[in-house]
C-alpha cells in the first residue's frame, strides 16, 4: 500500500492547526518550537528531501517548440557557435585599463590591477548617476543586499531613500537595457566591463579623488569600446586562437547532423569574415565553409535585424576585400534581414535563430519577423551545478520549511510569539543570503531573486524560445523533438506543497508532532 503524502500533509497541518485553537499561547509555542528543532535536524542533517538534479546540458523550454518544424537553422558567432577561454577578459580587461591611462589620463597605478573573476554578472543595471550596481527583479524591484558603488555595498535605507522606494518605474529602469540614468549589462563581453568600473570607482573612492560616476562609466565603456571597434581585439585573439578559443569537438558532429537532415545553416555576425574564418578554421577545419549555406559578415546587429535596409557585399575570401558589383541573389559561398528574407523566402516558423544576446540577436527577430529563438547562456551551465550541489539543496529544504513554520506562527498572537517571530525571519535572511552567496557573493543568482525571477531572466523568457548553455546540447535530441514548457501555476491556482516539505513531514512525524487527544481535552 502506497503512502500519500499530500493527504498526510494535510492531515499533520490540520491536527496542528486543531491543536492550536485549543492550546494556550504557551503550549502553542512549546509545540512549535519544538518542531523547528526537530525539522531544522532532519533538513540539515538529511538528503532524502532534495529535489531531482537537474541537467546542466538540457534545454529549457519558455514557449513549445517543435523541431520538426524548423528548416533553417541560423548562429550567432561570439558565444555561440564560438566559446572563450576565461583568458579573453583579462585580454579586454588589461586592454581597456590601458586605454584609461593612456588616452585619458587616468591614474598610473591602474596598471597594477589586473581582473578577478565574480566581480560583476551578466544582467546588472546601472544608476549611472549614482554609480550604483544592482540587481532588478522581473517586477522592477531592486534587490536590496545587490547594490554596490565600487567595492561598498549601498545600504538598504539609502537605497530606498534614493529611489523612494524599491520599485523602478519602466521609464527608469527601460525595456531594452537602456535609459538616459540605467544601462543594463546584458551580454557576457560586459563582464570585465563591469569588473574595472568597479575596481576604477573604488581606487578613487579609496584615495579621496573626486569624480562623478557617470564619467567614469562613459569613460570605461569607451575604453572597452575601442578595444573592439578598433579591431585589435579580433587581431589579438585571431593570431592566437589557440589562448583564446575553447576547443569543441562536439561542433562539428553537431552541425553535420543538421545538414545530414537536409537543414539550411546561415551565420550571421558582427565580426570581420577574416576573424571570423580565423576561429572557424580553428574549431571545424579548413572547410568550414562549407557546413553553411549563408554567411553573414559585418552585420551590425541589432541594425541589421531593424528598419534599416543596407544591401549585401560580396566577400573575396582569398583577397579578404568587398566587392563593388551589386548582390541581386544568393549563391552558396556568398554574401538586410528584409533582403536576407526576399532572397530566401524563409518563413518565420521555418526559422530558428540561435544566439547569445538576448536583445541585439533575439528580440527584434522575435517580435517583427516570428522567428523562433534559442539563447546561449553560459551561465545555466554553472548554475545548475551549484543547484544540483548537497549545499545548495539543503540550504533551500531548510528554507521552504522554515517559511512553512513562520506561516504557522504568524496567527499565534502574544509578545513572545512576536520574540519568536524576529528570530525565524532574522533566520531567513541569513538562509537566503547563503544561497545567494553560492552563486556569486556579491550579485547571487544571474536568473532569480530569491523568490522571482530577476529581470534579466523576463527579458529571456519573453524574447527565447528556449536556452541552453551550450549550442551543441541541441544534438543531444532528435531533430523532431518537441520542447515543452513547464506548467507554471499561477498566484490564483492551487498548488499542492513542495516534495520536500511533504517528505520532511512525513519523515519526522512520530518524532515532530505526538498530537493526542487527551492534551487537548486536558487543556479544555
Amino acid at each position: 500500500m502506497l503512502f500519500n503524502r499530500t493527504k498526510y500533509f494535510r492531515f499533520i497541518s490540520e491536527i496542528f492547526l486543531q491543536q492550536r485553537r485549543s492550546y494556550t499561547e504557551i503550549r502553542q509555542l512549546e509545540e512549535l518550537q519544538r518542531l523547528y528543532d526537530l525539522l531544522k535536524h532532519e533538513s540539515l542533517s538529511s538528503t532524502h528531501g532534495y529535489s531531482k538534479k537537474m541537467d546542466p546540458n538540457g534545454i529549457f523550454s519558455n514557449n513549445e517548440l517543435d523541431l520538426q518544424k524548423i528548416k533553417v537553422y541560423g548562429f550567432d558567432f561570439d558565444y555561440t557557435l564560438a566559446r572563450y577561454k576565461p583568458a579573453l577578459h583579462s585580454l579586454i580587461y588589461d586592454n581597456a585599463k590601458t586605454f584609461l591611462v593612456k588616452n585619458l589620463r587616468y591614474p598610473d597605478q591602474l596598471m597594477n590591477f589586473c581582473f578577478r573573476p565574480g566581480m560583476g554578472a551578466r544582467g546588472l543595471h546601472l544608476d549611472i548617476k549614482r554609480g550604483w550596481l544592482m540587481k532588478v527583479d522581473s517586477y522592477h524591484n531592486i534587490q536590496l543586499g545587490t547594490v554596490y558603488r565600487g567595492m561598498n555595498a549601498i545600504p538598504d535605507d539609502e537605497v530606498i531613500a534614493a529611489h523612494h522606494g524599491t520599485k523602478l518605474s519602466v521609464d527608469v529602469v527601460g525595456y531594452l537595457g537602456r535609459t538616459t540614468n540605467m544601462f543594463q549589462f546584458v551580454d557576457i563581453f560586459s563582464i570585465p566591463e563591469i569588473t574595472l568600473l568597479r575596481d576604477v570607482t573604488q581606487y578613487f573612492i579609496d584615495n579621496s579623488i573626486p569624480f562623478g560616476s557617470e564619467y567614469v562609466h562613459y569613460d570605461v565603456s569607451e575604453a572597452v569600446a575601442a578595444f573592439h571597434k578598433s579591431g585589435m581585439m579580433h587581431q589579438i585573439v585571431g593570431e592566437d586562437v589557440e589562448t583564446y578559443f575553447e576547443e569543441n569537438v562536439r561542433l562539428k558532429p553537431f552541425l553535420q547532423h543538421l545538414h545530414d537532415g537536409n537543414k539550411q545553416i546561415f551565420l550571421i555576425t558582427n565580426s570581420t569574415y577574416w576573424y571570423v574564418n580565423r576561429g572557424m578554421t580553428y574549431l571545424l577545419g579548413d572547410n568550414w565553409r562549407d557546413f553553411f549555406d549563408v554567411i553573414i559578415c559585418q552585420a551590425r546587429k541589432p541594425s541589421f535585424f531593424g528598419v534599416e535596409k543596407r544591401p549585401f557585399r560580396e566577400i573575396d575570401v582569398n583577397k579578404n576585400s568587398k566587392s563593388w558589383n551589386l548582390v541581386n541573389k544568393l549563391e552558396h559561398g556568398k554574401g538586410n534581414l528584409a533582403n536576407l528574407i526576399e532572397m530566401t523566402h524563409w518563413k518565420g516558423n521555418d526559422v530558428l535563430y540561435i544566439g547569445d544576446h538576448i536583445y541585439g540577436d533575439l528580440a527584434d527577430l522575435f517580435l517583427k519577423y516570428g522567428w523562433r529563438t534559442s539563447a546561449i547562456l553560459e551561465e545555466v551551465e554553472d548554475e545548475i551545478n551549484i543547484m544540483n550541489s548537497d549545499s545548495f539543496q539543503q540550504t533551500i529544504q531548510w528554507l521552504n520549511v522554515l517559511q512553512w513554520l513562520i506561516n504557522q506562527l504568524q496567527v499565534i498572537a502574544g509578545s513572545e510569539a512576536d520574540l519568536l517571530m524576529k528570530s525565524w525571519v532574522t533566520e531567513r535572511e541569513e538562509e537566503k543570503a547563503k544561497s545567494r552567496d553560492l552563486f556569486n557573493p556579491y550579485f547571487g543568482s544571474v536568473f532569480r531573486t530569491h523568490t522571482v525571477p530577476t529581470y534579466f531572466h523576463r527579458r529571456l523568457a519573453r524574447f527565447a524560445d528556449v536556452y541552453t548553455s551550450n549550442v551543441c546540447n541541441f544534438h543531444h535530441y532528435p531533430l523532431d523533438y518537441i520542447f515543452f514548457p513547464r506548467r507554471v501555476a499561477l498566484a490564483h491556482e492551487n498548488v499542492l506543497p513542495t516534495p520536500d516539505i511533504n517528505l520532511l513531514l512525513m519523515e519526522t512525524a512520530r518524532h515532530a508532532m505526538r498530537f493526542e487527544t487527551a492534551p487537548a481535552q486536558q487543556e479544555n
